[in-house]
Parts: structure tokens; sequence; C-alpha cells
């Protein structure tokens, strides 16, 4: 059973996570994760905190001569040394901090800040960078794109970099929807016995679990709503490589929504929960959009939760072990996939 934990602050020294049922042999050069880590940080969009993060991180076990031992995998990412966030009992619109202030009973919004920021995410990242290395061994491939920024709905570079250009300059925000595409998954990954066995509902959850995302669909998703059976059953592509919770040998497409960053520099309207009088918050730190990063963070989501269900179905605790099933099986299935 593949499964991960991460803990720390936005704020703190470091962020961690532990990576536990991966399997031994695998190659993971440090640059990989140094690269994917880039990746995040450097996405279009992003605010003036990235420019001081370097997420600089350490292998403290799990790794030994550049392999995966088979033992759990922990990760620690430095923070740059900026101090915890002042004490705030003006909640943040559209963020944690209400929720969390009712939740634990707290006045103090940095509290839940801490936990709740976005920072967290470069740390699965790094966990799902294993799980990426090992999809490429097995000739899985990972990709993304944004389709939609804002009011764009088919954004090119130029007209993406105007947008956050025009959007940072009234102190505003943008949301946007991506794809997410999976090729060379094996058909028979995940399950139709149990609802939470199926993958639709396990990616699902593992693309709710990033900030930001409201919205998720599988393949045709919504459109499907306006077909009619017989339009559907003409174009299989729409199922995006699941059926019944079942991978069925296509490529796998995933779409998220992400909706517009809560922080805002022109500002927004709150309230103290101190003195509960009117109050104006104003960030000054905030992302312009999310869009880009969430591509990338959704990217390592869907490789880590893939992974696990690749390591149910075909067992294994090496990647010797578990290569030479891979290949078989897609022998024995490609058989009946090449006559249809």
């Amino acid at each position: 059973m593949l499964r991960y934990l991460t803990a720390g602050e936005s704020h703190g020294e470091t962020i961690t996570g532990i990576l536990d049922g991966f399997p031994a042999g695998v190659p993971v050069p440090l640059a990989c994760i140094a690269a994917q880590l880039e990746r995040r940080r450097l996405a279009p969009g992003r605010g003036p905190r990235q420019a001081r993060e370097t997420d600089s991180f350490q292998i403290t076990s799990g790794m030994s001569g550049g392999l995966t031992t088979g033992a759990p995998i922990a990760v620690a990412i430095a923070n740059s040394p900026s101090g915890k966030q002042a004490f705030s009992s003006v909640p943040r619109p559209g963020h944690a901090d209400l929720a969390g202030m009712l939740k634990y009973g707290t006045l103090n919004a940095a509290v839940i800040r801490e936990r709740a920021s976005a920072r967290e995410t470069a740390v699965r990242v790094a966990l799902g960078s294993f799980a990426l290395r090992l999809h490429g061994l097995l000739g899985i491939r990972f990709s993304s794109r944004v389709v939609s920024l804002g009011a764009d709905a088919a954004p090119t570079v130029k007209s993406a970099m105007a947008a956050l250009a025009a959007a940072r300059a009234a102190g505003d925000t943008l949301g946007g929807v991506f794809e997410l595409r999976v090729d060379g998954l094996p058909a028979g990954l995940g399950g139709c016995s149990q609802g939470t066995a199926r993958l639709g509902s396990r990616l699902a959850a593992a693309m709710f679990a990033i900030n930001s995302i409201k919205g998720f669909e599988v393949g045709g998703g919504f459109r499907l709503a306006a077909c009619g059976g017989i339009d559907a059953a003409r174009e299989p592509q729409l199922s995006g490589g699941l059926d019944g919770g079942i991978t069925n040998g296509s490529p796998l497409l995933l779409r998220c929504a992400v909706k517009p960053v809560p922080g805002l520099a022109a500002g927004a309207d709150s309230v103290n929960l101190k003195t509960f009088k009117k109050a104006r918050v104003v960030s000054k730190t905030s992302d312009t959009t999310a869009v880009f990063a969430a591509a990338v963070i959704a990217e390592h989501a869907a490789a880590l939760e893939l992974a696990g269900a690749l390591l149910e179905k075909f067992g294994g605790d090496s990647l010797a072990e578990i290569k030479p099933r891979v290949l078989e099986w897609r022998k024995r299935t490609g058989k009946v996939l090449a006559r249809l």
C-alpha cells in the first residue's frame, strides 16, 4: 500500500514528507526532484515569496547509492527564514481562515494560515517526483497544460502574460482550467467492486486536495451531460481513459477548475472576530494565479495515486519484480486492444 504524509508550516523551519510503500531499486537522481520543485516554484503567476524560496531539500531516509531501498522515504524542504506570521483576528475571505478559526476555537488566523498554506504542496511535489520516476521507467508519461485563464478560453503565452500583468496591476487575481494527460497507463488499474476502489473517485480526491481546485472532470466530463447515449458511444475517447472506475488502455485525461487566488493586493472586506468591527485585508505576497502551479502539482498528486493503483495491480517490492509483470500484462492486454 502506497501512502504519504506531510508536516510542517508555511513559515516554519522545514516542510517534511514521508512516502511509505514505495518499491526498492528505483533510481531517482536528486536533480530530477530539484527540477520538479523548480517547475512548481517558477510557474507563471507566482507571487513575491517564490523569489525568496530556494526549495533546497534533503532525503534523510529511504535511499542508498541513488536507489530507493524500499524503506519509508523522508524528504525535508527548507523554508526561507522569514519568521512566523503576526497575530491576526481578521480572517481573509476565501481562505481557510474563518472555517479553521471556528473549528479549532482560535482568534488567531495566522495559526490556520501556517498549515493551510499552499506552501505544503512543495513537499507533495518532492514525493510525487519518486512516483513520476517509477512511471517513467515503466513507459508511462505525464503532461499538463493550461486550457483557460480567466475569461481567455484559449490562452497563448503572449495573451496569458498580458492577462497576468493586467490583473497584477489591478491588484486582482485570475482562475483557470488545466488539463492533465497520462499516456501509457496499463489497462486494468482501479476497480468497480466498491465505490472507493474506482480510480476516478481516488483521482478526484487527490485533485481536490490541492489548494484552490473547485472542479474536476474526466474525459468529456460535463460535456457528456449534453450528449445523447448514441453520440457518446460514437466517441469512446470521451470516457477519458476510465470505464467503470478502471483504466481501459487509452490515455487518461483529467481537467480541473482552479478558483482565483483569494488573497488580493487590492484588498477584500472582512470582520475582526475580536471586535466584530469591519476590516480590510490586503495581501502583498499572494500569487496572481495558481492555475499554472496547480497543473504541475496535479501531475505529482496523480502520479502518487496512480503509482498506488499500479502497485496494487502488479505487486512486487522492487522495480526488478514490477517491470516484467507490467511488460507481460501489456503483451496480454495489447493483443485484445489491438483488435478493437
